[in-house]
């Protein structure tokens, strides 16, 4: 098994997929930040509000985290080469192995957004007048974007193997979070918190968001996410390649 998480470990970082991967973890902080109307508020709030607000996308990491486990299975749909995996290491090392390995590359990939991010936001926060002072709110967004980058992996790699096609899972991570949950949070926000993505969001506390569960309610059903996705993805994955 360690083999396995190795093997998909080196597949994370190599070719392409690093470059889009991380070209992803640039822009998707970006798109939540420039989807309201956060820069121009922030200049009428103290340093600490406003270094809290500019932190919130973050909370959207987990959409980075997800597309690089949708891909670590996808990618074999795409070559063709899933068929000659599974008959090399079994379905189950495959399927576990795939998902360890998406949490090790969801943290490390977080953890790097969670860096640079925070040098952007004292960057713009400086151009603004402002300083750089992180409070209690920020830090639960910075903490709160691990453990819902960790099951945004596995929803992704979930995802992956339900679908069993690259284009599809990069539809369904990348726009069902960013477009269409988000949408839903702005028509129908008691129905839209409970949905995937929203309830990752929540583990953050992102403050551009008040509507969103609390963390511990935001965890909970997250966990049921994760739960009844990854058990329909090991059912399918078995039937697939019996």
């Amino acid at each position: 098994m360690i083999g396995v998480i190795r093997s998909e470990l080196l597949r994370a970082r190599s070719g392409a997929n690093t470059l889009a991967v991380l070209l992803l973890g640039a822009f998707v902080p970006v798109i939540v930040l420039t989807s309201d109307d956060t820069l121009g508020r922030m200049t009428a709030m103290d340093a600490t509000t406003a270094t809290q607000l500019l932190l919130a996308p973050l909370a959207w990491s987990f959409v980075v985290a997800a597309f690089a486990g949708a891909f670590g299975v996808t990618r074999e749909f795409y070559y063709g080469s899933m068929g000659r995996t599974i008959a090399q290491i079994g379905f189950r090392r495959a399927f576990l192995g795939k998902g360890i390995a998406a949490i090790g590359v969801a943290v490390v990939l977080t953890a790097g957004i969670a860096a640079a991010w925070c040098g952007v936001a004292a960057v713009v926060l400086g151009v603004n007048g402002l300083a750089f002072v992180p409070g209690l709110g920020a830090a639960r967004t910075v903490l709160g974007a691990l453990p819902g980058a960790v099951l945004g992996a596995l929803l992704g790699a979930a995802v992956g193997w339900i679908v069993g096609n690259y284009y599809a899972a990069a539809a369904v991570v990348l726009a069902g979070p960013i477009a269409f949950e988000m949408a839903f949070l702005g028509s129908a926000p008691e129905v839209a918190r409970f949905s995937p993505g929203l309830t990752l969001a929540a583990l953050a506390s992102p403050s551009d968001h008040p509507v969103l569960l609390e963390p511990w309610a935001g965890l909970g059903v997250a966990l049921g996410w994760t739960l009844v996705l990854t058990a329909a993805a090991w059912v399918v994955g078995r039937r697939r390649f019996r």
